[in-house]
């Protein structure tokens, strides 16, 4: 008998030293939809906190357009908060498709989530007329969709199987 064979005979008995296992990351696939739920209630709360505050301080000008779904107009709680939901969500499918293709999803995830913030980063920074404290308000509200998203995501809908 070779050891893989040994192992493999050992591992299905249980007495198969848990040290010598290989872990294998995933998704449990019923807990993603509440994650994602859950992402998507923290991460448009806390951006509509930030939103409030940077308002009340002055830091978001009421005269700055900005694009969103309804054309070009001041920046509003609305267009905050949907696009935090919408952007979660979209993390979510991603994070799905990472599990389905790759061994380690989580990694892989983190990776691709910071590419997306970081292409996301162009959005605030190129608002013409916008004062910088507005686009670092902006840029403050796309780390945490981008912090809230990644943490929930692969900490709450992980599985880890043993092989």
């Amino acid at each position: 008998m070779t050891m893989h064979d040994e192992i493999r005979a050992r591992g299905s008995q249980g007495t198969f030293e848990r040290g010598m296992a290989r872990r294998l990351e995933g998704i449990a696939w019923r807990r993603l939809p509440p994650a994602a739920l859950l992402a998507a209630a923290v991460a448009a709360g806390a951006n509509a906190l930030i939103y409030l505050a940077a308002s009340g301080l002055g830091l978001i000008s009421g005269t700055v357009a900005v694009a969103t779904p309804a054309g070009n107009q001041p920046l509003a709680m609305a267009p905050v908060v949907i696009s935090s939901i919408l952007g979660t969500f979209a993390a979510a499918l991603v994070f799905a498709v990472i599990a389905l293709i790759a061994r380690r999803p989580d990694p892989l995830f983190r990776v691709v989530a910071t590419v997306f913030l970081v292409l996301s980063l162009a959005a605030p920074l190129t608002i013409p007329d916008a004062p910088a404290a507005m686009k670092v308000s902006l840029v403050l509200m796309h780390v945490v969709a981008w912090g809230v998203s990644v943490a929930l995501l692969t900490t709450l809908a992980r599985r880890r199987v043993e092989e």
